[in-house]
């Protein structure tokens, strides 16, 4: 059932953020979350013991538990299975997204592709977050914020789905819309940081599988256990040095463009997602999953 809800989810996750009208605008999918977060601010933000890691239970901790329990009350019966199915699917439309890179920088590339640096500078910048001081600072950047935004916004969700089911696939999404917006607490911190690491470097596999593995392995060998090594930082350092003779191989051409590695960053990380979605298969086959 975890590999059928994977697939429903990401053809109607592709199809369902692929019209960017406002309408679709204001059904995206963290509105819920932000709006249940408000209503729990504005019924007990006012009292004193609402705060802490009691905040955080509330915020980030009820959602998963209450998803948990559901699922293990109603998981009997054809009816029962179909129900949950829908459910399972609804709950992956929300948790990942909203785009895939290929959408999203479509204007980048355009502008880098009529050499016009400042309308690329702009996409940049919005895409990334962040003032890079340079063309081949910028182009590194989005370069690591490809990996990281497929990693955190579909390879991740998809790992803690199939190892935890919904629950743990909408707990990491929540918490990763909290760091977003910098609300994470103590407690909210180090379990992000955790899920991180480790889902983070499953994946890591599948770009060394993906790529040029040699180069993958000689760069983040000394890094793969280590737990001061952040799951983002092992990502960036394997998932780059991947991409290897593809990126040489760009770079030799005639006319190489100067955002290759941007290009060949999609293309890596498509071929890594082939890799982990045909792993899941197997191991739902195998009934090696939570659902």
């Amino acid at each position: 059932m975890a590999l059928l809800a994977l697939v429903i989810a990401i053809l109607i996750e592709r199809y369902y953020h692929g019209n960017q009208s406002i309408a679709r605008d204001k059904l995206s999918s963290d509105n819920w979350y932000f709006a249940y977060l408000r209503f729990f601010e504005k019924s007990l933000g006012t009292k004193s013991w609402y705060q802490g890691w009691i905040k955080e239970l509330f915020e980030v901790l009820l959602p998963a538990v209450l998803v948990f329990v559901i699922f293990k009350l109603f998981d009997h019966g054809f009816i029962a299975s179909v129900i949950m199915l829908g459910l399972m699917v609804l709950i992956l439309v929300h948790a990942f997204g909203p785009q895939l890179p290929s959408k999203q920088l479509q204007g980048y590339f355009s502008a880098m592709s009529h050499d016009d640096s400042q309308a690329a500078y702009e996409y940049a910048k919005t895409y990334t977050g962040k003032e890079s001081e340079n063309e081949e600072q910028m182009v590194k950047d989005v370069t690591e914020t490809i990996f990281y935004n497929i990693e955190s916004q579909y390879f991740s969700v998809a790992i803690w789905f199939v190892l935890l089911g919904p629950a743990g696939a909408l707990l990491y999404r929540m918490l990763l819309w909290q760091q977003q917006e910098s609300k994470l607490g103590i407690v909210g911190t180090k379990v992000h940081y955790a899920m991180e690491w480790f889902a983070f470097r499953l994946s890591a596999l599948t770009y060394l599988l993906a790529g040029d593995m040699a180069r993958g392995i000689e760069h983040s060998k000394g890094m793969f256990f280590d737990l001061n090594v952040s799951g983002k930082e092992l990502l960036n350092v394997t998932a780059t040095a991947s991409m290897g003779s593809y990126i040489d191989g760009e770079e030799d051409q005639d006319r190489p463009s100067s955002c290759a590695s941007n290009h060949c960053a999609i293309s890596l990380s498509q071929r890594a997602g082939v890799i982990l979605f045909a792993v899941i298969a197997v191991a739902t086959l195998l009934g090696w999953t939570f659902v």
